[in-house]
C-alpha cells in the first residue's frame, strides 16, 4: 500500500478526496485500512512504549477508554496465538454487555476476516489462531483465584464492588495470576473516582497512567450531546470528573480528609461498645430541629 494517510489527513480530506483514496486501494487494502487501528486511533489511545505491567487508562466519558482496551486486546489476539485473556468488568452482565458485545467490544471491532468465536456459555472469545479471552466478575474475586493468563483487560475499575474489600481481592487474585508469557499485562479503563484501588494504582511507579477528557474525542461524538454536557457539568465537581478526567481525592473544604478516614479503619473491629449517632439539624431560618 502506497501513499498511506492517517487518521486524521482522512478526517480533514473532502468527501471526493476521501471516496478517490479508498478507491485507488485494492479490495485487500481498503479492507485493511478501515479495519488498522493504529491509523485511526489518537497517540493516546494507543498503548504506550516501554516495559510496563499495567497501562491505567483514566479518562473522562466519551473519551474512547473500551474502544482503546478492546484494541489493544485485539492487536495481540490477532498475532499471538498462546495469548490468554482475563476480562474483568463490575459484573458477568457488564463485562459480556460492554466488552464483548458492546458498540466498542470485541465482536463489534473485530474485521470481517477474523472475527472471534462467542461461546457464552463457556464465557470465553475464541479467534481462530488459538488466541482465548474468559469472562470474569469483579464481584466474585475467588473466579480468578487458580486460572493463569499473560494479558488481562479490566473496565471500569473505579465502579467495582467494594464493601467487602471486593475489588482489591480482585485486583489481586489477579495479579496473582498473571504468570503466562514473557512479559503479563493489565490494561485497566475507568472513569476516575477516588476509591482505594484507583488511588493506590495513580501512585504505583510501575503502572503507565493516560489521562483524558471527553472532549479529547470531539471528532466522534455528537455535537448536541457535548453542547448538553458542558452547559449542564461544565465547571462543576461532577463534571471535572465525568468529563474532564480529574481524580478528585478531596472535598474543597472538608474538614475530614480521606487520609484522616483511612487512617482510622480497621480490618477486625469486633464487638462495638457503644454506638454514636450524630445529628446534624439544618441551621437556617426556617430550619426544623
Amino acid at each position: 500500500m502506497t501513499n498511506i494517510w492517517s487518521a486524521r489527513q482522512f478526517a480533514d480530506g473532502e468527501v471526493e478526496e476521501q471516496e478517490y483514496y479508498l478507491n485507488s486501494l485494492n479490495e485487500l487494502d481498503q479492507l485493511a485500512y478501515l479495519s488498522d487501528w493504529s491509523r485511526w486511533a489518537r497517540e493516546e489511545q494507543i498503548a504506550p512504549d516501554g516495559k510496563w505491567a499495567t497501562w491505567l487508562i483514566m479518562a473522562g466519558r466519551g473519551f474512547g477508554k473500551t474502544r482503546a482496551g478492546a484494541e489493544w486486546v485485539r492487536s495481540i489476539a490477532e498475532c499471538d496465538g498462546t495469548a490468554r485473556f482475563a476480562l474483568i468488568g463490575a459484573s458477568f452482565a457488564e463485562t459480556r454487555a460492554v466488552m464483548i458485545e458492546g458498540e466498542s467490544g470485541l465482536l463489534s471491532i473485530a474485521p470481517s476476516r477474523d472475527i472471534p468465536v462467542w461461546e457464552p456459555s463457556l464465557k470465553r472469545l475464541r479467534w481462530n489462531n488459538g488466541a482465548e479471552a474468559r469472562l470474569f466478575s469483579a464481584a466474585d474475586p475467588e473466579g480468578l483465584r487458580g486460572p493463569s493468563h499473560s494479558h488481562a483487560w479490566c473496565d471500569e475499575i473505579a465502579k467495582w464492588l467494594n464493601n467487602n474489600g471486593q475489588a482489591r481481592a480482585t485486583w489481586d487474585n489477579l495479579k496473582m495470576g498473571m504468570r503466562l508469557g514473557e512479559r503479563p499485562q493489565i490494561v485497566a479503563t475507568t472513569t476516575p473516582r477516588p476509591v482505594p484501588l484507583v488511588r493506590a494504582l495513580v501512585r504505583e511507579a510501575s503502572v503507565s497512567v493516560t489521562r483524558g477528557r471527553t472532549l479529547d474525542n470531539v471528532l466522534n461524538l455528537p455535537e448536541a450531546f457535548l453542547t448538553a454536557m458542558l452547559s449542564d457539568y461544565g465547571g462543576t465537581r461532577l463534571g471535572r470528573q465525568e468529563l474532564d478526567g480529574e481524580l478528585i481525592e478531596e472535598l474543597e473544604g472538608a474538614l475530614w480528609t480521606r487520609e484522616m478516614i483511612e487512617s482510622c479503619r480497621s480490618v477486625n473491629p469486633g464487638v462495638p461498645v457503644r454506638v454514636v449517632i450524630g445529628v446534624d439539624p439544618p441551621a437556617s431560618a426556617t430550619g426544623d430541629a
